[in-house]
């Protein structure tokens, strides 16, 4: 039954590779650049200290934050840039705007050569597109997965990012072994994510629009096109014009109680309450500590004595894949089954063990920077890490990307997801700054703390996130007390009435267009 299921959404699970090429592009710009600066060739052609490793260099500390923090300083104003494009120019064409803006800056940053500021604007721009496909794709994804395996498929976000990210750190771990050091060994993975790019430009193009914006928009007849299409189905399908129905009920009780998008909108108690928490969501998944990890995962490794580079970038490149496979595992059997709001305190709970026990190690058996060899302690310390970010690929990573993309209406989503994004990188930002500094100021106090952070994590998730596993995206305003379902019902068959309209008219033109092309045919013949 699982494989009919695959075969019958099969498009959408094309439109989803498509449109998370931009999360990839996520994992990877973020991976790459934290195993391109452990490589001394690019410490060497920009003029940095090569003599110490990690965090232990004060100056390489201070380029290292920049360099990271200054794509997600770039991200955070894409991210609302993206909320007006998105609402105006649909889910598509703002995303093949963002795309092209991300390959500017790739280049940018590929062209780079002795002097750090290219890199610096590079990646302020490269970051202006990843912020503003974040605030895209899981709204674009969401619009067109059904609702019995949305979870899996929306978090297919994370699981392509985690792939960009780990294919980075392989990619850097192998030009760090097997390339000669000069510029050629750390331009090579940089200038990749061009590839992926360009294959996200191209695939746009073949896809067809949200039928949630379209219908938003007042365009039925291509709402109706898109969603028979992307389900795989006749436009009579009676379960297309149910969905496209209660779609449809959805937008118009909308417009009916708010004519018009206005800030007061959102401080209606349900919608309030769903920026609350989608806000706070995103805040706590970067508090959880991941992100200092992952941008900065050799160096990390480094500090908890795997000393060498090309140890460090080993042990990068299996923490990566340990990402790849839990992340993959939980969404297939997992998400769908457990549900968001478990799933995220059980995960908080795990993450917070594994950071308490990471930071006891630290402090009561600190590695020893004067030998190359690597100490149980350190091994064990490694190994909590992996532990770690098991129960974050199957929690606080993928969960908040689909919970946000899931909650709000459809006049809103743009919007909410959005400030979701832009709080997600803001506070990026904030992490991806504090953390080479925290490191070498007060060392394993820095695991205690996020520690403590993924403890109010679980707290947040037990008392404040709703459960939305298995509800269609138009259910979620009775979950959210802001529609009342006895009201949907009624609203949802008028609007079965007036679509059947709409399919008939479709077939019409259909027809004519089909009876114009013949006869046009038959007088050439």
């Amino acid at each position: 039954m699982a494989s009919v299921g695959f075969f019958k959404n099969y498009r959408v699970y094309i439109l989803t590779t498509v449109a998370y090429m931009g999360s990839l592009l996520f994992g990877y710009d973020t991976g790459v650049m934290g195993s391109v600066l452990a490589l001394k060739s690019f410490k060497k052609d920009f003029g940095f200290p090569t003599e110490k490793g990690g965090f232990a260099d004060k100056v390489n500390a201070h380029i290292s934050s920049n360099v990271v923090s200054l794509l997600t300083a770039g991200a955070f104003f894409g991210a609302i840039f993206a909320a007006v494009a998105n609402e105006k120019f649909g889910r598509r064409y703002s995303l093949m705007f963002f795309s092209v803006v991300f390959m500017a800056g790739a280049a940018i940053q590929t062209g780079a050569h002795h002097a750090i500021g290219q890199i610096y604007a590079g990646r302020v721009i490269a970051g202006l597109g990843i912020g503003g496909m974040s605030s895209i794709t899981p709204v674009f994804v969401s619009e067109n997965a059904p609702a019995k395996v949305r979870g899996r498929i929306a978090g297919l976000f994370q699981e392509f990012l985690v792939v960009g990210s780990t294919f980075a750190y392989w990619l850097d771990y192998g030009v760090g072994i097997r390339m000669k050091q000069g510029t050629k060994q750390w331009r090579t993975p940089v200038g990749i994510q061009l590839i992926f790019g360009g294959v996200m430009l191209i695939g746009l193009f073949f896809l067809k629009e949200s039928p949630r914006w379209l219908t938003k928009k007042g365009r039925h007849e291509e709402a109706l096109a898109s969603l028979s299409h992307i389900r795989n189905a006749s436009p009579h399908d009676s379960e297309v014009i149910a969905e496209l129905a209660e779609i449809r009920a959805a937008v118009d009780e909308e417009l009916h109680l708010t004519e018009g998008v206005t800030w007061k909108e959102c401080l209606q108690p349900g919608i309030r309450y769903r920026f609350i928490s989608g806000f706070m969501l995103m805040f706590c998944q970067q508090f959880s500590g991941t992100n200092s990890i992952g941008y900065y995962a050799p160096q990390i490794f480094q500090t908890v004595g795997v000393s060498k580079t090309s140890s460090s970038l080993f042990a990068t490149g299996v923490y990566g894949t340990v990402k790849v496979v839990a992340t993959g595992l939980f969404l297939w059997i997992g998400i769908d089954r457990f549900g968001r709001r478990w799933s995220l305190v059980a995960g908080a709970i795990w993450m917070m063990t594994m950071m308490f026990i990471i930071g006891g190690v630290l402090h009561t058996h600190p590695p020893d920077t004067k030998t190359n060899t690597v100490s149980h302690a350190s091994i064990a310390m490694v190994v909590m890490i992996y532990l770690y970010v098991i129960g974050y690929s199957a929690s606080w990573g993928p969960v908040p990307w689909v919970y946000l993309s899931e909650i709000f209406p459809t006049r809103l989503r743009g919007y909410g997801v959005a400030m979701g994004a832009a709080t997600q990188w803001l506070f990026n930002f904030v992490i991806t700054e504090i953390t080479p500094n925290a490191v070498n100021h007060i060392g394993y106090r820095t695991f205690i703390m996020f520690g403590c952070f993924c403890f109010g994590n679980a707290l947040f998730a037990y008392f404040f996130i709703k459960e939305t596993k298995g509800k269609t995206l138009e259910s979620m305003d009775v979950l959210f007390g802001t529609v009342d379902a006895n009201q949907r019902a009624v609203d949802v068959e008028r609007m079965m009435e007036k679509e059947k309209g709409v399919v008939d008219h479709f077939e019409e033109a259909a027809a004519s267009r089909k009876g114009s092309t013949t006869a046009t045919e038959a007088k050439s013949g």
